[in-house]
């Protein structure tokens, strides 16, 4: 089963490898023990939420800014988890939990597809797979830890890699007018709170203000298209 679920995921594998090094190097920059970072790295499942911890930690930036920040991209593992669950057939409430405790984004996208797509595939196979992508991850940044501690990386090559992931997200994702409308919004709302001084907020505040006025406009469209079409 192991050897299974490793040669369905083994790009996702390589990918936590390329990302979960420079993590690492950053982590350690901050001040952190190698052990420190296997740790974090192994119980803290969403590496864009380790990448924001750092770079807004190495900014000076305060640490309920920087909570409300983390907590703010990381709330939508409540809704994986959630829309998760219902496939898990037969499976414990301990077993329900395990899987959902212990998902990534990729372990979530891989499960999700074999269990609707009726695979033999269960909450065994997924907790296993969940396991392993962590453990990849916590290794992958201890690695990076250990190599940054030995050879000088200038944090801003590091700190890009996380950067460059997110835009690769954005466009990977549909050109729709909700999209494009909270990403527009969201960037000018940092620049805003950055000419105004409030730079513990800003990225709190983008991420708010994103999401609200794509929902806002999302819903005077779609009525206004009722309306019409009535």
């Amino acid at each position: 089963m192991v050897l299974k679920i490793v040669r369905t995921v083994w790009s996702v594998i390589l990918t936590y490898v390329a990302i979960g090094a420079p993590c690492g190097m950053i982590m350690g920059q901050t001040g952190m023990e190698p052990w420190m970072v296997f740790a974090l790295s192994s119980t803290f499942v969403t590496g864009s939420g380790q990448f924001m911890i750092c770079n807004l930690w190495l900014a000076g930036v305060p640490a309920p800014s920087i909570i409300a920040s983390v907590a703010a991209i990381s709330s939508r593992f409540a809704l994986y988890s959630a829309s998760i669950v219902p496939h898990l057939k037969n499976a414990s409430k301990r077993q329900t939990l395990a899987v959902a405790a212990t998902l990534t984004e990729e372990a979530y996208g891989i499960s999700l597809a074999k269990l609707i797509e009726g695979e033999d595939w269960g909450p065994l196979e997924s907790f296993v797979l969940n396991v392993i992508l962590i453990a990849t991850w916590g290794v992958s940044c201890t690695m990076g830890a250990i190599v940054g501690a030995v050879v000088d990386v200038p944090t801003a090559i590091a700190a890009f890699v996380c950067t460059s992931l997110f835009i690769c997200l954005l466009f990977s994702q549909r050109l729709s007018r909700g999209n494009v409308v909270a990403a527009v919004s969201g960037a000018v709302s940092v620049a805003v709170c950055k000419f105004l001084g409030l730079v513990n907020i800003a990225v709190p505040a983008s991420v708010v203000v994103g999401i609200i006025i794509a929902l806002a406009c999302d819903a005077v469209f779609d009525g206004r298209g009722a309306r019409d079409a009535r």
